[in-house]
């Protein structure tokens, strides 16, 4: 009898333990769309979008951020392996992690030339420079949200 109260309870604990990590990987996806969204109703609003060039520029954007977000976690793995193992490191081993680092940011800068180009050739110029004014204010605006939530105890 111990033994079957014990399995009905491992059998619950695990059933409980994949509903909470089910719930907060569906909550950490309702966070990620809503960021989506409110990007997409702030840049919108920013440039001044018309549903045609919406059409065609949204495409873009968010392979522009796929691309970099996969280059920038490329570069914070390899970044956070050298800040974990850099005292066991010989000089040569930091020169490569060194010249991997420039290399992410060379890879950066190759990126938003090259939507620079794309986005020339969808949009206005105003309407481009207004994308990287709206870039800055949208992060702006989510670090003062982020600021703010933590002032009130909420989290980020």
């Amino acid at each position: 009898m111990q033994h079957i109260k014990f399995i009905i309870t491992l059998v619950i604990l695990v059933v409980f333990t994949f509903n909470v990590d089910a719930q907060e990987e569906q909550t950490k996806k309702d966070k990620e769309q809503e960021l989506k969204l409110q990007r997409i109703a702030f840049f919108t609003s920013k440039i001044g979008l018309t549903s045609e060039e919406a059409q065609v520029f949204w495409p873009i954007y968010n392979s522009y951020w796929e691309t970099k977000d996969r280059i920038i976690a490329e570069r914070k793995d390899k970044m956070t392996y050298f800040a974990d193992n850099n005292k066991l490191m010989s000089n040569e081993e930091m020169i490569k992690y060194a010249d991997q680092y420039i290399q992410y940011e060379m890879r950066l800068a190759e990126l938003i030339n090259e939507y620079h180009i794309k986005f020339k050739e969808i949009l206005p110029i105003e309407k481009v420079m207004k994308i990287y004014l709206a870039d800055y204010e949208f992060k702006t605006y989510l670090l003062k949200k982020i600021r703010k939530a933590g002032k009130n105890g909420d989290g980020a």
